[in-house]
């Protein structure tokens, strides 16, 4: 029975069939449960119990008016009331909300996204203009790189690099080979969206404005661990030492015991050289990156090769193909949680708050750029007593939020340098999806009817876990005469040794464990005592009719 409490009370899959009915299907003093809730909870649990006579309507409905009387003693004895299980239920409900303030869907397809475009990895090029993000005067850099992407077509990159590089505002760069998470997201999406061969038009980030070309799509290479010694430029002769010591390493000395000695890699000269696993486009030298790549057999040693950071001696250590979408979720997860692309996902979720509460982000917000007119983050803008502190801007439900309430979030926030009208917009926008997560979130148990239902079954569960202990687990163990009367009448239950104590060590466990069983009907029959109970036949007819056999 205690497994089953349990059964019921943590497990969150779904499998109930819809049932609108609020027909009263039995009543337990002035306490009553629908034909709904008892429905929900019997298809939910159906597959998980094991034992057929539970499976049985009948038998199911006595089990949960026994998990009822339950929970009103539990209710009578104030269990709800104690700090620790208030404690414990909100570290739960916490936990439980977050699973609620998000777009599933759109992260579930910002997961797939990005697991297919880890299959395949780009090589690109792009020219870039550099402008700062709140820079709305745009009209003449997209005609530059207009004119930039004609040059494009016709010219190699190291000839437009000359032309128009200069290291500041205006970057032409060989980006190599990269995959999903190596570049923000607006210019990942533009380069896998772009055919092989053709330039993108102008779009913009927030570094700038960008054409990009894609020059080759390949699939993964997967992912490789190598060790490496690396002699800085810096040091004189660091080409010839690395010969050097590239020729002692085929003659047999330890590449491990070399790294720790000269690799002037810090980072890794003390666990021999050995790197992080990485895939391609991962890091910042296409040079070390083909070199590993182009390793194929386990301890194979590379030539030394020549990279921005100095010169390099390489050694494979695994080297294995892309992971199955299964193995690598977990990390995806965590990747796009930590990318721009939480952004998408958040900004899905604000457009279902808003399409639900019939908001939009339009208004007239002309006071409030009057009134910033001027300030700025250096300069930080005093709500004016005249303000109309009742003039609604918008309404959730029944909550109002009204000029003092945005004027309030303004002060509270740092003002973006720029157009204040672009400001006044941005905090506006950011205000509204913050007040209706806010409402959804602090109403989550009206809002969201799945969620109600787990936070009550958790509810009732950790109260009535609570129960059984102090009033059935505990006292049945403590009971030491009643279990040894219980042992006396049942010994045949038990395999004991002859002339073993009631109580041996061996068997205690089990008889304490059956003996609880016993304690727990009685306990129950009491309840049973305690309170009318009362089924309407007639409701539990119909509800027979309506489980899926």
């Amino acid at each position: 029975m205690k497994n089953f409490i349990l059964l019921i009370f943590f497990t969150t899959s779904l499998c109930f069939t819809q049932n609108n009915s609020n027909d009263i299907l039995f009543t337990i003093g002035d306490d009553s449960v629908n034909t709904k809730e008892f429905l929900r909870v019997y298809n939910k649990n159906l597959d998980l119990i094991t034992d057929n006579s539970q499976k049985d309507i009948d038998n199911y409905l006595q089990l949960y008016i026994d998990y009822k009387l339950k929970v009103l003693e539990a209710y009578e004895k104030k269990y709800d009331k104690k700090e620790s299980y208030i404690s414990e239920l909100n570290k739960y409900s916490t936990q439980l909300a977050s699973n609620y303030l998000f777009d599933k869907n759109s992260q579930d397809s910002m997961l797939n996204e990005a697991y297919l475009r880890t299959k395949t990895e780009i090589k690109a090029s792009h020219i870039l203009i550099r402008i700062e993000e709140q820079d709305l005067d745009t009209l003449d850099i997209y005609n530059k790189l207009i004119s930039y992407r004609e040059d494009f077509k016709n010219y190699d990159l190291s000839y437009l690099i000359k032309k128009y590089h200069d290291g500041k505002n205006i970057f032409v760069e060989d980006l190599g080979y990269f995959s999903a998470f190596k570049m923000i997201y607006s210019f990942e999406s533009k380069a896998y969206e772009t055919k092989v061969g053709d330039i993108s038009m102008p779009f913009r980030t927030r570094f700038g404005f960008h054409v990009l070309k894609v020059e080759d799509k390949r699939e993964s290479l997967g992912e490789v661990t190598v060790g490496h010694i690396m002699l800085s430029k810096d040091n004189n002769n660091s080409q010839s030492k690395i010969n050097s010591l590239y020729d002692s390493i085929i003659r047999g000395d330890n590449f491990e015991s070399f790294a720790k000695k000269y690799s002037d890699d810090k980072n890794t000269s003390s666990v021999g050289g050995r790197l992080k696993p990485f895939t391609s486009g991962q890091l910042n030298s296409l040079p070390f990156e083909k070199a590993a790549f182009d390793l194929t057999e386990i301890n194979e040693i590379s030539k030394p090769i020549e990279t921005k950071f100095g010169w390099h001696i390489l050694k494979l250590y695994s080297k294995s193909k892309l992971s199955s979408f299964k193995e690598m979720e977990s990390s995806l997860l965590k990747k796009v949680k930590n990318n721009s692309r939480s952004s998408v996902i958040s900004n899905s979720f604000y457009k279902k708050l808003l399409n639900k509460y019939s908001i939009n982000y339009d208004n007239d917000l002309t006071y409030f750029t009057d009134q910033l007119n001027g300030h700025n983050a250096n300069n930080i803008w005093k709500i004016p007593s005249t303000i109309n502190k009742k003039k609604i801007l918008f309404k959730i439900n029944d909550k109002t939020l009204n000029y003092l309430d945005f004027a309030n979030y303004i002060v509270n926030t740092s003002l973006s340098n720029g157009s204040i009208y672009s400001s006044v917009t941005d905090l506006y926008k950011d205000f509204i999806n913050q007040s209706v997560m806010n409402y959804y979130k602090s109403n989550l148990l009206s809002e969201n009817t799945e969620y109600r239902y787990i936070y009550n079954e958790y509810k009732e569960g950790l109260m009535l876990f609570d129960l059984m202990q102090n009033e059935v687990w505990n006292k049945a163990k403590e009971d030491t005469i009643g279990l040894k009367t219980y042992f006396k009448n049942n010994k045949s239950l038990f395999k004991i040794a002859n002339n073993a104590n009631p109580l041996y060590e061996d068997i205690s466990g089990e008889v304490i464990s059956k003996y609880q069983i016993i304690f727990e009907n009685n306990w129950i029959t009491s309840l049973r005592q305690k309170k009318a109970i009362f089924i309407d036949k007639k409701v539990l007819k119909k509800i027979k009719k309506t489980i899926i056999k």
